[in-house]
């Protein structure tokens, strides 16, 4: 993977980029970071032919999002604090 503002291969993922302080708590956002530019941003820009995955978080789980999932279209996680997460 290449840095989307200085091109060079020195990408480390899933780093915390930042913290949000919602709800009395801080919550990590994870993100990419580029150590040769000292570059943070939030998604990785797939490059042609790579294969990624794309997310959004949900509040909770519809009957649509569930028939969905039951045909294998998307995924949804929910992790242990309580977050869901549509894959797709």
């Amino acid at each position: 993977m290449r840095c989307p503002r200085c091109g060079r291969q020195t990408i480390v993922g899933h780093v915390t980029i930042r913290w949000l302080q919602a709800k009395g708590s801080l919550l990590p956002e994870r993100g990419y970071y580029c150590t040769a530019c000292g570059h943070a941003f939030d998604e990785m820009i797939p490059q042609r032919g790579d294969f990624a995955f794309q997310s959004v978080r949900v509040d909770s789980m519809s009957d649509a999002l569930r028939r969905l999932q039951e045909n294998g279209d998307v995924v949804v996680v929910r992790h242990k604090g309580g977050v869901r997460e549509v894959l797709y």
